[in-house]
């Protein structure tokens, strides 16, 4: 990672191409450098993106999730027994379909879906370990560095424009619905 800002920007400046709520985020780590409410209702345009690259180079790359990106994210967190809670679900229900999904930083996985419509909250520890990313949330995404200085990427076969956003599975949505 010879230049961070070409690295990020690109990346940014590629999930704003899908039509993804795109914020940058502290080095580092998962808290946003800006103040991002706006981003839940409106795109960035080319020319913020840039500018927030080239002041912060060192920038990770956020998500903003719901319905402004057409995302809800299921972080799968190992470390508090995530893996456990999702194998538990998927012998209850069916496994989860396909879809985009990443390797934190931290060790975890985000799977990525499509937005059911509606509005779907963020849910802290729905089970053991597991999160979800919905309207008014954001997800740090591919290429940013994790705290720990290991780097998100994306699963291979399971990159964003390589493999369709799955639907969310209706057993998951009826999980997490409020």
């Amino acid at each position: 990672m010879s230049d961070p800002l070409a690295f990020s920007l690109a990346a940014a400046l590629q999930f704003a191409g899908y039509q993804w709520s795109v914020i940058p985020m502290r080095a580092r780590d998962k808290r946003p450098l800006i103040k991002w409410r706006e981003y839940q209702h409106r795109l960035a345009t080319a020319t913020e993106i840039n500018e927030w690259y080239r002041k912060w180079p060192e920038a990770n790359v956020g998500i903003v999730t719901g319905a402004i990106s057409g995302l809800v994210v299921l972080d799968i967190d190992p470390r508090h027994d995530g893996e456990h809670s999702l194998a538990q679900w998927e012998k209850t229900y069916e496994p989860l379909p396909l879809s985009v999904e990443s390797r934190t930083g931290g060790g975890g996985r985000h799977v990525y879906f499509q937005h059911p419509g509606g509005v779907i909250h963020n849910r802290v520890g729905i089970v053991a370990g597991i999160d979800l990313r919905g309207d008014g949330g954001c997800v740090v995404a591919p290429p940013s560095i994790h705290s720990s200085g290991q780097a998100y990427t994306w699963v291979k076969g399971h990159e964003p424009g390589t493999l369709a956003l799955a639907e969310l599975p209706d057993w998951l949505l009826t999980l997490v619905k409020d």
